[in-house]
């Protein structure tokens, strides 16, 4: 028995040598790195803070904590299946990489490594490995890259890997590690944060299968360049009850394990302007909580099959989203792994890789004013003039008096022709509100009195009743017009310019207008949309027109004062101010708290105005948010009753007479030039949920603020706050 026990350990010896030699050194078994790790597992790759193990068969990954032994899984445990799942949904949970197929215009295909016959070819680098996958049933394939980069994993398939050689059979989407750091039930502590708003949380408690859906969002917005049927909840059929939900600002999204102080903040890096945040919490489907992006490599549509609309077909987009497909997951441990601390390492993240410049951060309250609108007259329309340049030289008089030093205003609807006399591709402005001449004499005098004039250009919309857009607008993947319907008063259809044509306008008006020595703008509209489009037979897509604006955008940040109005995270370099930043969410009803994320990431670096305050029903508990987050206040004002915009498409702006909302712009401007003259250019390092509606938010300063939404005092930390209130601390 020794004799046969001595040889068969000299053969797993030399079976482990023969290994050894033929893979890198770190291609080792689990078995010898620890019991936690099960023994089919082998650790592929190694940083200073964390290990990475693979299971080949299904390209599942766990990455390990080197000093705490806590654990991060990519598929479905053995432990954590309770047999409850279907066959389709445990081959999805045990896959590395999950892709829908399209087959005969049929994109109901879920392709996996489990259920459907595959091969891969492995081969390890020093920092991780790649696989090589092909599915021989659908005819197609793709690698994918894994690699520990830092405190980081990285994962990526290459635009050249892609590989379709079966007849009418395509990759519709792609989603790597969808299960990455799961969670089954409440057995974790902890949460998903999602971009929604300004930021929200999705807790890992038992959801009690209350939800049938979870959070699926487009990032940077869905594409209106395919056909997408949406119901509205209009009041008297024209005014809208239920507000859109907001767009995804950044590609950016993470998971929380509280308990085990361990998590992630991704960044999907390339591929994301054709790619979605998905987070399911347990109940959606199955029992588990995960968060990831699908990347959209082909898609289907409705195509009409003639003008009258008599029938349709379902169409596959000619060629596929072209570029890498790439995400980032920064690994957070201790007390960074937490919304706080994905958000620092994104800000970090954006600084180190030059994605946004530190602007100007000084204090300005600001004030919008509307310039002139039309309502219909006759066979016509007349303008209905709201706040001309005189009028608007005496409120910056009554302001300066009241020692509001600063302001930043943006001036809409002063163009000829009113608000929605759009495009706009020359400086001329209005003679209702004073004309050219006395716009660019109350700019540059304002300028000189700390008063900085933005002119309104939104640089995506045509009106069709006021400019003709026979050649210059977009029409769907469909080859059908898109068309905006407003169901208001005056113009009821708004149509989007193709891009280039948006670069034209812009180029054009930016010439014309800082040949006046005036160079201020807020640019609107191409800030915040993204859409694949058909033009002469050619088509489009997302990246396309992304590449178009950020093109135009960065040459005229290069030639004016720019600002954007709420830009996505892709334009964040070239704005020197955020315009209608969010404070909230879209209320979806799986989110179990708001957080202030970008908020957090962009204090201190880039000054954010927030949307208007007047049209806040709290304006107390908006007051506070604002405080919170690091966000400044905007109003929108007209020296004319609002009443006199009933008839015209602005007829949803209710109170916006200047005189009832000037003692509050002084208040204000006193409080929150007193905050920001604390917190300089400082950013915020930490925020804090303490107690049921109180928060902690710490700048790197040390100054401490102390929010109180309750209605009565409440002391924390020693520290005393009244009732829907703050104070600041150290």
């Amino acid at each position: 028995m020794a004799i046969k026990g001595l040889k068969k350990s000299i053969c797993v010896l030399v079976a482990a040598f023969l290994l050894v030699l033929s893979i890198p050194q770190l291609h080792l078994t689990a078995r010898a790195a620890g019991g936690d790790i099960p023994a089919d597992y082998s650790k592929v790759a190694e940083s200073e803070d964390y290990e990475l193990y693979l299971l080949e068969p299904t390209m599942s990954i766990i990455l390990k904590n080197k000093a705490t032994g806590k654990l991060l899984r990519s598929t479905l445990a053995e432990e954590d299946d309770n047999g409850a799942n279907n066959k389709t949904w445990t081959a999805y949970m045990q896959s590395g990489v999950v892709l829908s197929a399209i087959k005969n215009a049929n994109d109901t295909y879920q392709v996996d490594l489990v259920s459907c016959q595959n091969t891969i070819d492995y081969s390890y680098g020093s920092n991780g490995f790649t696989a090589k996958i092909y599915w021989k049933e659908y005819d197609f394939g793709l690698t994918v890259n894994v690699s520990l980069d830092g405190d980081a994993l990285v994962v990526e398939v290459p635009e050249e890997s892609f590989v379709e050689n079966g007849k009418d059979t395509y990759i519709g989407t792609v989603s790597l590690f969808p299960f990455l750091g799961y969670s089954y039930l409440d057995n974790q502590e902890g949460y998903m944060f999602i971009p929604d708003g300004n930021g929200a949380l999705i807790y890992l408690d038992d959801k009690d299968g209350r939800y049938a859906s979870g959070y699926s969002q487009m990032i940077y917005g869905a594409d209106a360049g395919f056909t997408e049927s949406t119901t509205e909840t209009l009041l008297w059929g024209r005014y809208r009850t239920v507000n859109s939900s907001e767009k995804v600002l950044a590609p950016v999204f993470g998971m929380a394990h509280t308990d085990d102080q361990l998590g992630y903040l991704a960044i999907v890096e390339e591929g994301e302007k054709r790619a979605s945040i998905e987070a399911q919490p347990n109940g959606v489907m199955v029992d588990y909580n995960r968060c990831y992006a699908k990347f959209l490599v082909r898609r289907t549509y409705i195509q009409p099959l003639n003008n009258s609309n008599s029938g349709t077909m379902t169409s596959v987009e000619v060629d596929r989203t072209h570029g890498n497909l790439r995400v980032r997951y920064i690994l957070l441990s201790g007390e960074d792994a937490g919304y706080s601390g994905m958000a620092v390492a994104y800000r970090n993240y954006l600084l180190d890789n030059g994605l946004i410049q530190r602007q100007d951060n000084s204090y300005k309250t600001r004030v919008d004013f509307l310039g002139t609108e039309r309502e219909e007259f006759l066979i016509s329309t007349r303008a209905v003039v709201m706040t001309n340049v005189d009028q608007i030289r005496e409120i910056y008089g009554e302001l300066q008096a009241a020692g509001v030093d600063t302001l930043l205003t943006i001036y809409k609807g002063w163009q000829k022709g009113g608000l929605y006399n759009i495009p706009i591709s020359k400086y001329k402005a209005d003679g209702k509100i004073g004309g050219t001449g006395a716009l660019t004499d109350l700019i540059q005098d304002s300028a000189e009195a700390g008063y900085d004039i933005y002119l309104y250009n939104d640089a995506l919309w045509a009106n069709p009743d006021e400019s003709n857009t026979a050649f210059t607008v977009v029409k769907k993947v469909n080859k059908r017009r898109l068309e905006i319907n407003t169901r208001a008063y005056v113009y009821n259809t708004f149509n989007y310019l193709l891009p280039t044509r948006s670069d034209y306008n812009l180029d054009k008006f930016v010439k014309s207008y800082t040949s006046k020595d005036v160079n201020n703008l807020a640019v609107a509209g191409i800030s915040n949309s993204l859409f694949s489009y058909s033009y002469s037979g050619n088509y489009y897509d997302r990246i396309f027109t992304a590449n178009t604006y950020e093109s135009s955008i960065a040459d005229i940040a290069g030639q004016t004062n720019l600002i954007l109005e709420k830009p996505f995270a892709y334009l964040w370099n070239y704005t020197e101010a955020l315009l209608d930043m969010p404070l909230g969410t879209s209320d979806f009803m799986y989110e179990d708290e708001e957080v202030p994320f970008f908020s957090i990431v962009l204090k201190g670096i880039v000054p954010m105005y927030s949307e208007y305050v007047n049209f806040e029903a709290n304006k107390q508990e908006f007051h506070l948010q604002m405080i919170e987050a690091g966000v400044y206040p905007s109003f929108y004002v007209t020296y004319e009753d609002s009443a006199d915009l009933i008839y015209t498409n602005s007829a949803d702006l209710y109170s916006t007479k200047y005189s009832t909302y000037r003692d509050t712009i002084i208040e204000y401007d006193a409080d929150f030039r007193q905050v920001a003259a604390l917190t300089g250019d400082a950013m915020i390092v930490r925020h804090e949920m303490l107690a049921a509606g109180v928060n902690r938010v710490t700048y790197d300063n040390g100054v401490v603020f102390y929010i109180n939404y309750n209605q009565d005092a409440v002391t924390v930390d020693g520290v005393t706050i009244d009732g829907l209130s703050y104070k600041v601390g150290e």
